[in-house]
């Protein structure tokens, strides 16, 4: 059995958009083989450029960067897939990311193998991740501002987590 590394679990969110109304500018992640290792944010916060720390493990040769065009463009659901890292071994990762925009598409990020989630398709945008993570990304979820019918924003935001 692998040595996989003391799980970080996060609560509220990988990064404070969520918290603040901050916007996400770019999503760096980093895969190997077996699944994602890491994921970081870069968001807006009042003209300032933050990028949250990277959450998973160090490991990882292919690195993605997914840069949207930032103001118009809205990261507005995830999907992907979850499975064993390798059959002899139970522990679960994050096997494969989609990103979802107003935009497009960006993905799919890693192989689609295990089982497929996706968060809600409603109609707003995603204001924050969260998630655990130790040497890969083990569980990642959407934190999710919705709209009412002509675009306005509601206070409400909704939370969805894959595992």
């Amino acid at each position: 059995m692998t040595n996989r590394g003391k799980a970080e679990e996060v609560i509220l969110c990988w990064w404070p958009g969520c918290l603040w109304g901050s916007r996400i500018r770019q999503i760096h992640l980093t895969r190997a083989a077996e699944g994602i290792c890491s994921v970081q944010i870069e968001y807006d916060r009042n003209g300032q450029f933050i990028w949250s720390a990277k959450h998973g493990g160090n490991g990882g040769t292919a690195p993605h960067r997914i840069k949207l065009e930032y103001p118009h463009e809205v990261l507005t659901c995830i999907s992907g897939y979850y499975g064993c890292i390798s059959k002899n071994e139970r522990p679960q990762i994050i096997k494969s990311l989609t990103f979802y925009t107003s935009r497009g598409k960006y993905g799919p990020f890693g192989e689609e193998v295990g089982t497929f989630f996706t968060s809600t398709t409603t109609e707003g945008k995603v204001v924050g991740l969260h998630g655990r993570s130790s040497l890969y990304l083990d569980a990642i979820g959407v934190h999710m501002q919705h709209w009412l019918g002509s675009g306005q924003k509601t206070s409400k935001i909704s939370l969805f987590k894959k595992f």
